[in-house]
């Protein structure tokens, strides 16, 4: 079944990486220096979140979270951060840059996204376009830091 088919199931994925996030976290004591970081914000709303990316030997180790943004900004990078932990880091630019495309309209590739397909009618409400990539653009910096 796809994503498209199953409004509820949308729904569902979207609300529970939004209530139940798994890479975000509020006290900042758990990151230390071996991480790159990134904030991006919105500049249309409240949505402003770092991203931290710690990388071992060219993979992804872990990936965390901090700040605040709406249900699509929060589901949509904890997803993301979920994907993108144990790919090198040219796996995880290509994942991310899968979903941008998608977002954008481009060409991508479905069967690369998993559950944030969910996310590929976001651009028929323009003004939720920037929720849908705010934390995937800080996740993309942070692992693209020339520290690392």
């Amino acid at each position: 079944m796809s994503f498209n088919d199953d409004k509820d199931l949308r729904r569902y994925i979207i609300l529970d990486h939004y209530e139940n996030p798994k890479h975000f976290v509020k006290d900042l004591k758990k990151i230390d220096k071996s991480y790159s970081s990134y904030n991006n914000n919105s500049p249309s709303c409240i949505d402003n979140i770092t991203a931290y990316v710690k990388t071992n030997k060219g993979k992804v180790a872990d990936v965390k979270l901090h700040g605040e943004g709406c249900a699509i900004a929060t589901s949509s990078s904890d997803i993301m951060a979920s994907l993108v932990v144990n790919k090198t880091k040219a796996e995880a630019n290509k994942i991310i840059d899968n979903y941008l495309s998608m977002i954008d309209e481009k060409k991508f590739n479905e069967d690369k996204l998993g559950e944030l397909y969910v996310f590929s009618n976001v651009s028929r409400q323009v003004n939720r376009i920037n929720c849908a990539k705010v934390g995937i653009v800080a996740i993309k910096e942070a692992l693209n830091d020339e520290k690392k």
